[in-house]
């Protein structure tokens, strides 16, 4: 099985940010979630990983590291669009 990790990342730093008193107000159905989720990771890597856990998890632990400011800046950038612009 292949997984686009960046997905998870994304993933997270959404959820997280989604529980925030900044964006309290913005809409959280499930049309709106995957449409940032869609705006961010197409402006993101895609970081493909099988399944094999060990030495996997050390390489994709460090990339959510590395660019987790690229991250919060897209998923920002998504959340501010759709909240916007939503597709409802």
């Amino acid at each position: 099985m292949i997984i686009n990790y960046m997905e998870e990342v994304v993933s997270r730093y959404l959820q997280k940010a989604l529980r925030s008193e900044e964006y309290a107000s913005i809409c959280k159905c499930e049309a709106c979630i995957d449409d940032i989720m869609a705006k961010a990771l197409n402006n993101l890597k895609p970081f493909y990983i099988t399944t094999k856990k060990g030495e996997v998890y050390a390489e994709y632990s460090s990339l959510e590291n590395q660019h987790q400011a690229e991250v919060i800046a897209e998923v920002t950038k998504a959340i501010e669009f759709v909240s916007k612009k939503p597709n409802h």
